[in-house]
């Protein structure tokens, strides 16, 4: 093992001293605000096979890895030197990964194990390896967990794996930035009995989003560290740049995005307003930041179908607020765009985003428009953004063609407008929750 792998497996000296020493454990344990990352609660350590992590990074992949091994070292669900934690920042090619691997498996006989590979896109050729490994049987004894901020390639390369992966009804899991509700529950964890509090937090939200490191420095010093910010500008460049992309043709993208903000627009209008790259590369670019969670879109809702409409005009948005709030500074810097930051736009976005992490989502438009179109079970909500003191009869024509509408502004009122609910955007965000599509 390599110095910094040691360094990462603590739990094959003592349990102490990986509860005491662990650089993730011990990062996270002197932050004011921590959060429970237990997206594994819901995977059987029974059941072998190969599993997939996947979501931006610097969103707490590695560390909810590490929390995974302290609850298997507390229910004694592996031996401790069963279970391998190997980060790929160090890996050099997929020969030194295959080697690696084939050390740890070797000495695991019949016994069942817990491999995780962090990182795992960094290795060029990695998913032969795993492949390789899947046929000579490994993964039927025990568990390999994948991860990755490359949502598309890992789960591309997966499928190379057929009948490899095992049994389990859940195989690939995701994680997100914090949503609203879990931001407030991690601030106040005695629940919120005032609205104007609920208000304050929703402004502070739109500032360091689900992020738990821009979330601690404003819980704590009040703002957002120009590290903070300098760090996931870095991880966005450092991912692009690893791609073999350019950095000019990246801020260009991103400032064009910025500009366009919520409106409807197809790519090839964004490839004309970018003028210097053909429209081929602008979606190259553009879906690499979908993959890295960075950006996402929302495709025209055709309501006789309850699909989109794949070749209709799109709206794009930012995932989080965060990442809103780093491009605009990065690209301020850079001189790459030079205007103010539209809240409305950024109020949107957070609850597009919100919207469909829950449950599968649209726009509508006709002959005006509709934010959001959500499938539910057995409904469709409409859900309309209007980040203004007062709601016009105007803003409603559209929301009455559903029977399901809610139309969200600032004031603090639930109530109704010409028949049509109303309610602060923080309530709707604080009381989404996950809702089956059909």
């Amino acid at each position: 093992m390599l110095p910094s792998q040691v360094n990462q497996n603590l739990f094959h000296r003592s349990t102490e001293e990986f509860l005491q020493s662990d650089p993730h454990l011990v990062a996270l344990a002197k932050l004011r605000c921590q959060h429970a990352f237990n997206w594994w609660q819901d995977l059987d350590l029974s059941i072998p096979g190969i599993y997939i992590l996947t979501g931006g990074r610097q969103i707490g992949k590695s560390t909810s890895c590490k929390l995974l091994i302290k609850q298997c070292l507390e229910q004694r669900a592996f031996q401790p030197e069963m279970m391998l934690y190997l980060p790929c920042d160090e890996i050099f090619d997929a020969k030194e990964l295959s080697q690696v691997l084939r050390n740890f498996l070797a000495n695991m006989g019949n016994d069942r194990f817990l491999l995780i590979i962090d990182e795992i896109t960094f290795v060029k050729d990695w998913d032969r390896v795993i492949k390789a490994l899947a046929d000579e049987g490994y993964f039927t004894r025990g568990l390999c967990l994948l991860t990755g901020s490359d949502t598309l390639i890992l789960k591309e390369a997966a499928m190379s794996f057929p009948g490899r992966r095992g049994i389990a009804s859940q195989t690939d899991f995701h994680l997100y930035p914090l949503t609203f509700r879990e931001y407030v529950d991690l601030r106040s964890p005695k629940g919120v009995d005032k609205p104007e509090l609920m208000a304050d937090y929703f402004q502070d939200y739109l500032q360091c989003g689900g992020y738990l490191r821009a979330i601690n420095d404003l819980a704590e010093f009040g703002e957002i560290l120009p590290a903070t910010y300098i760090t996931y500008e870095q991880w966005i460049r450092g991912d692009f740049l690893k791609q073999g992309k350019n950095e000019d043709y990246l801020l260009a993208i991103l400032s064009t995005l910025m500009l366009i903000g919520v409106s409807q627009v197809s790519y090839t209008k964004i490839t004309q307003k970018v003028g210097m790259m053909s429209k081929e590369t602008c979606m190259d670019y553009m879906r690499l930041l979908e993959r890295m969670d960075v950006l996402f879109n929302l495709q025209a809702f055709d309501q006789n179908t309850k699909r989109g409409f794949p070749r209709k005009e799109r709206k794009f948005h930012l995932l989080d607020p965060f990442i809103y709030q780093t491009l605009y500074r990065w690209l301020q810097r850079e001189s790459s765009f030079n205007h103010v930051i539209d809240e409305s736009v950024l109020v949107e976005s957070c609850v597009a985003s919100h919207c469909q992490r829950m449950s599968k989502s649209f726009y509508y438009k006709s002959d005006g428009e509709i934010d959001v179109i959500r499938l539910l079970e057995n409904d469709i909500q409409a859900v309309e953004v209007k980040w203004a003191e007062q709601i016009r009869a105007g803003d409603l024509k559209e929301l009455k063609k559903f029977s399901n509408s809610v139309i969200l502004g600032k004031l603090a009122q639930i109530g109704q407008v010409d028949n049509i609910k109303s309610m602060p955007v923080y309530q709707f965000l604080y009381e989404l929750s996950f809702v089956p599509s059909f």
